[in-house]
């Protein structure tokens, strides 16, 4: 494996330790012996992987790395529930699991990370639920997370989100026990990824690198994540492409980087619209997200005094956007916010419809979430609608992910 550079660099210090180059997945057993410590025997993994697991064509390569551990595999389809999660937590109880291996996108991940952190004790659906209202506290098993879609940051974050489907709410389990010990960062695992998958992807991506620069729990290092996920995606905004091996490698660690960000500063508007979005419109997360973020980039680059809600005024607010804009290259806020709206027209992404109609409802459950409060200007229920029907042909709306 060519390990890279991350292992020495300083915007990726700390949790988890990072293993990323072509051909990653061959050194998934020492990933593995890494996490776990005080065992002689042959570790007990849990392979939590999506339902295209079976047709991937680097299938045989992480399960013949993956020999030396006893493996279980269970399949992790579609959103993570609770019901899903109590599920693989019996399944790492029952194969008496050393460590849990997620290989797969967001979803895959964060069921993964939030079963693990659970295992210690038989878990129901509802105990689920009230793990994610409280937060989780003590060790779980370590997880070695192994994204195979870039964007969701899932591999680097102490959070995990499950879907309350029929309630119709988006919870988030919270804890360091929920951060992956390891994570795992092949490019080559990318290779096919299909378009609408990759739009949404970079989608995620840029509005978690922004949303993380100029939250109002930003810090230094968060901005300086955030700017440097834009960075890596500057050239695929404007021109949207097959990956080559360059590009795969650069939108893995944009994905890396603004996960780390996101756990630093969380995320902000953009996300806590996207909720509902998915919700009550079955829109994917990540283009959920990229939906909104022109308008909101917009919103938030005409920060005042007066509806500043971050403490440290709006210079931070204005500084802090600069800086991303800087990082993609662009000539000022409008100019990225027109260049992120291209790409959203050029993509491959699904088109949604109802959104007019549906502000209002929208933008009252958008508030609801504690995201909504870390924007650093300040938003309410019809300002939130007015934006959505400002979105370019609203009612059929291009976009396509996973949720942070």
């Amino acid at each position: 494996m060519s390990i890279s550079r991350l292992s020495n660099d300083a915007l990726i210090a700390g949790p988890p330790h990072v293993l990323m180059g072509p051909g990653g997945v061959a050194d998934l057993a020492g990933a593995v012996m890494s996490a776990v410590s005080g065992t002689a025997r042959p570790p007990c993994a849990l392979l939590v992987v999506g339902g295209g697991f079976a047709r991937r064509p680097w299938r045989e390569q992480v399960l013949a790395a993956l020999r030396p551990a006893a493996v279980r595999v269970a399949v992790q389809p579609g959103m993570p529930t609770p019901e899903c999660v109590a599920r693989l937590a019996g399944e790492a109880r029952a194969h008496r699991a050393d460590v849990v291996v997620a290989v797969g996108g967001g979803s895959v991940m964060d069921a993964a990370k939030a079963a693990a952190a659970l295992s210690a004790a038989p878990l129901s659906a509802e105990r689920t639920v009230q793990a994610c209202e409280h937060g989780v506290s003590g060790p779980g098993l370590p997880v070695v997370a192994v994204p195979t879609t870039p964007g969701t940051g899932a591999e680097a974050t102490p959070f995990a989100t499950i879907w309350d489907v029929e309630r119709r709410r988006k919870l988030s389990l919270r804890g360091e026990a929920v951060r992956p010990a390891v994570a795992v960062l092949d490019p080559a695992l990318l290779a096919g990824l299909p378009g609408d998958q990759l739009g949404a992807s970079l989608l995620d991506t840029l509005a978690q690198g922004v949303e993380a620069a100029w939250s109002t729990r930003s810090d230094e290092r968060s901005e300086a994540l955030g700017a440097a996920a834009w960075a890596e995606l500057a050239t695929l905004l404007d021109r949207p492409r097959p990956l080559g091996p360059a590009e795969r490698r650069a939108v893995l660690l944009a994905g890396h980087y603004a996960g780390r960000a996101i756990a630093i500063a969380g995320t902000t508007i953009c996300h806590a619209l996207s909720y509902p979005l998915t919700l009550r419109h079955g829109v994917r997360h990540g283009h959920a997200c990229g939906l909104t973020l022109a308008p909101v980039l917009r919103h938030n680059a005409a920060v005042t005094e007066a509806d500043c809600a971050d403490p440290r005024g709006p210079e931070r607010v204005r500084a802090a956007i600069a800086g991303v804009v800087r990082a993609a290259g662009a000539d000022g806020p409008d100019d990225l916010a027109r260049r992120v709206e291209a790409f959203l027209a050029a993509s491959d992404l699904p088109p949604v419809t109802g959104i007019r109609d549906d502000a209002d409802r929208i933008a009252a459950e958008a508030l609801g979430y504690d995201r909504a409060a870390s924007n650093p200007r300040h938003v309410d229920a019809p300002a939130l609608a007015r934006l959505l029907t400002t979105l370019p042909c609203p009612d059929r709306l291009r976009g396509g992910g996973h949720a942070r």
